[in-house]
C-alpha cells in the first residue's frame, strides 16, 4: 500500500510539472515573433524598449540592436493577451539612429508591420526598418 502510495504522489507530481503531460501552448494566444528587417546598402542601428513584469511590478528593458545590409534580426518573441492585431505597440519604445542616405520607416504605423505565418503555424510580424 505505501508502494502504491508512494508511485501516485509521484506521478501526481511530475504530472502537475508538465513533465509527464507536457501543457500545451494557448491556442487564444500563440507565441508571437517580431523581427526587424534591413533592406538598404548600409548597417541600421536601433533601440528598442519592452515592458516586463515580474514580481515585484512591471519594468522596461531596453536592448541594442544592429541590423547588417540586407538582413534580419529577431527583435522580440513572446506570448501575448492584447494588441496581437497591432505589432507597434508591443514595443514601449523605438529609436531608430539616422543613417545619410537611407530612407527609414516608422515603426509606430501598423501599416509598416507584415503579417505572416511560420511553419508552426505561429504569428510572425517583419518591420522593413530601411529601404
Amino acid at each position: 500500500m505505501k508502494k502504491l502510495t508512494l508511485i501516485l504522489l509521484v506521478v501526481c507530481t511530475l504530472t502537475s510539472c508538465g513533465i509527464l503531460i507536457p501543457f500545451p501552448e494557448s491556442k487564444k494566444y500563440p507565441t508571437t515573433t517580431f523581427y526587424v528587417k534591413n533592406n538598404s546598402e548600409k548597417t541600421v542601428n536601433f533601440q528598442s524598449t519592452v515592458l516586463k513584469r515580474s514580481t515585484n511590478g512591471p519594468y522596461e528593458v531596453t536592448v541594442p540592436f544592429s541590423v547588417q545590409p540586407k538582413d534580419s534580426v529577431l527583435a522580440r518573441k513572446a506570448m501575448f493577451k492584447r494588441d496581437g492585431e497591432n505589432p507597434q505597440n508591443w514595443f514601449t519604445k523605438f529609436i531608430i539612429f539616422p543613417v545619410d542616405g537611407i530612407n527609414i520607416n516608422d515603426p509606430n504605423k501598423s501599416e509598416n508591420w507584415k503579417k505572416w505565418i511560420n511553419n508552426e503555424n505561429r504569428p510572425c510580424y517583419t518591420f522593413i526598418i530601411a529601404e
